[in-house]
């Protein structure tokens, strides 16, 4: 979800090189910027999560985002949710902090019984999992 949107090399060529095991040779290119992803999930998941239950997208697209659908349910009346993460908004910005910023605007904006974690992306998630990797001795 992440490196798709700042994916500057055709999508299809690589897949093709993928396929033809050529993706070595392949080169690949990203724009130079920073993304966080965040879920919307069901309330109660993922033990008991609530489903079939109506949720609100703006349909207008949030600056500084992509939206991707999950586990809904497409109706004639609207979204509904399943039993799994429902959609996804990947913030795309200069840094970090701002890519965080503009994904946690664009997720509080679904309406309906959902939840998604606030902490993803910022930086004292982020400082936390450094400090795990150091403790480890993987960095």
């Amino acid at each position: 979800m992440n490196v798709l949107p700042i994916l500057k090399t055709d999508f299809v060529s690589v897949c093709e090189a993928m396929v033809n095991g050529t993706l070595g040779k392949q080169k690949i290119e990203f724009d130079k910027k920073a993304t966080v992803c965040k879920y919307a999930v069901p309330k109660g998941y993922p033990d008991n999560p609530v489903s079939e239950q109506k949720i609100i997208v703006p349909s207008e697209r949030m600056p500084g985002t992509e939206l991707f659908y999950a586990a809904v349910d497409q109706r004639a009346d609207g979204l509904y949710l399943t039993k799994s993460r429902s959609i996804a908004f990947v913030g795309i910005a200069d840094t970090i902090m701002e890519a965080e910023a503009a994904a946690e605007h664009a997720i509080s904006s679904v309406k309906g019984p959902v939840f998604h974690r606030k902490d993803i992306g910022t930086k004292t998630l982020l400082d936390k999992r450094v400090q795990h990797m150091r403790t480890i001795g993987a960095l």
